[in-house]
């Protein structure tokens, strides 16, 4: 395997007046310009966690340009924001994605292919890319896992309930729309045994988009990390990529 490189980066938020820690991975092998992929963590994880860093550097070795960035009060952007509040921070966490997008857009446009962005994320990063990357047609192609369809089914055991403009902030309920360009553009995946998304959300988010079958990859079991199905589920990843990616 061809070593990986790795360049630390800051990406500004300048409204707020602070950055974003994140990580581009790439080798030796990859063009001087290829597609980008972000790789995007679920709710409390960051650029180092397991998944996400198996998944960064798979798509680094296939040979793309790889950004990985940690959320507001996560991983090491905890040191400009302060520690995660949920309430505070999460619709922000939602809409940074665009200012990710446009970083890489102004400041790597040597590297990128015909500006060509896919988004792969998993869970609430999943839900990112399924409500805030779906409305920019800037990320060409999104790869969304294990995603819920309506936050309000979340069960805190009557703890917590989420405000109604909170929900129309972070559930793709909210900004999914049927077109038949979604099946050249989204790939969704979620295993049956799933413990925290039920399987149902994955349906219902096909339903509203109206994409075809191949557009799902469904794995009876493998829980919330598609333990024992990671191998398959990156080759189908790459497949739908060669497929719908422009070329030159």
């Amino acid at each position: 395997m061809v070593d990986i490189k790795i360049e630390n980066v800051d990406i500004p938020i300048e409204e707020e007046n602070f950055c974003l820690k994140g990580s581009i991975y790439y080798t030796e092998n990859t063009p001087p310009k290829a597609p980008w992929v972000i790789v995007l963590a679920g709710l409390l994880y960051h650029r180092e966690t397991k998944f996400v860093k198996s998944y960064t550097e798979r798509f680094a070795n296939a040979g793309y340009y790889v950004l990985s960035y940690d959320y507001r009060g996560h991983g090491e952007t905890v040191k400009e924001t302060g520690r995660f509040n949920y309430f505070k921070m999460i619709p922000k966490i939602y809409t940074d994605i665009h200012k990710v997008i446009s970083w890489i857009l102004d400041n790597q446009s040597n590297r990128i292919l015909n500006d060509q962005i896919i988004l792969f994320g998993r869970s609430a990063g999943g839900a990112i890319i399924l409500t805030h990357g779906f409305i920019d047609e800037r990320a060409k192609i999104l790869i969304a896992l294990c995603i819920r369809y309506d936050y309000s089914t979340v069960d805190f055991s009557g703890r917590i309930k989420y405000p109604q403009d909170l929900l129309e902030k972070i559930s793709p309920k909210y900004f999914l729309k049927k077109d038949l360009l979604n099946n050249n553009r989204i790939l969704l995946g979620h295993c049956k045994d799933d413990g925290r998304i039920p399987f149902e959300n994955v349906i219902q988010i096909k339903e509203h988009l109206g994409l075809n079958d191949e557009n799902l990859m469904v794995f009876d079991d493998g829980d919330h990390s598609f333990k024992g199905h990671r191998d398959e589920l990156f080759e189908c990843c790459i497949e739908f990529l060669k497929k719908h990616l422009i070329k030159k």
